[in-house]
């Protein structure tokens, strides 16, 4: 076995060990973190639109790992076939989007309590399995799928009672990619972007 050959699994058996893996208490008390910031963000008064925006932004650029998110969406092949500048282009224009979406869809604060009930490890990714319980609607369930990124956690991927962000993206975007390409989607998406805001629930 020569040099290169015996280095390369050594890296492999090293980095793949699960020892190394994200711990489950860190990735539990990560999204706890993530649940606290959300109930602030409800918190904030309706009219103060710019302010719930700019908070879900920092939440979304601090704690999720939107550069791998924007790439997964795209899939493999538009990726291959992208320049840096339209990838970084659209990683831009798909955090707006979620911005202006999930900022009219979170609501307003009327009770809500987060819960995290238990965590799996799962070969390099952790699954934090959580709950939102309110007095006027049903239980939500939600799965946060965490991977470290340069040993910070970071949400690779998140599910609302069974139902992936990451595949309905994906899914959103797939006919337009065929149809118009990336910069067609790119384009797209900033038109959606200056739409008016949607009302808030609860406004």
């Amino acid at each position: 076995m020569n040099l290169f050959i015996k280095s390369f699994f050594i890296f492999f058996l090293f980095f793949s060990n699960p020892a190394f893996s994200l711990d489950a208490e860190k990735a539990k008390n990560f999204v706890v973190d993530i649940g606290n910031q959300a109930i602030k963000i409800l918190k904030i008064p309706v009219d103060d639109k710019e302010k719930r925006k700019n908070e879900l932004r920092n939440l979304l650029q601090e704690k999720f790992d939107m550069e791998l998110i924007s790439k997964v969406i795209l899939g493999g092949n538009v990726v291959k076939n992208s320049s840096s500048a339209q990838l970084k282009k659209f990683a831009e224009i798909f955090e707006l989007h979620i911005v202006k979406i999930y900022s009219s869809q979170l609501g307003t604060y009327k009770g809500q309590v987060f819960e995290v009930n238990n965590t799996e490890i799962k070969k390099k990714d952790a699954f934090v399995y959580s709950t939102i319980t309110s007095p006027d609607y049903p239980t939500t369930n939600i799965v946060w799928r965490i991977r470290e990124r340069n040993t910070v956690p970071k949400v690779i991927d998140m599910q609302v009672e069974g139902v992936s962000l990451l595949r309905t993206k994906k899914n959103d975007f797939a006919m337009i990619l065929n149809q118009v390409g990336l910069e067609g989607l790119i384009e797209k998406l900033d038109e959606m972007n200056k739409i008016s805001d949607l009302k808030i629930p609860g406004e």
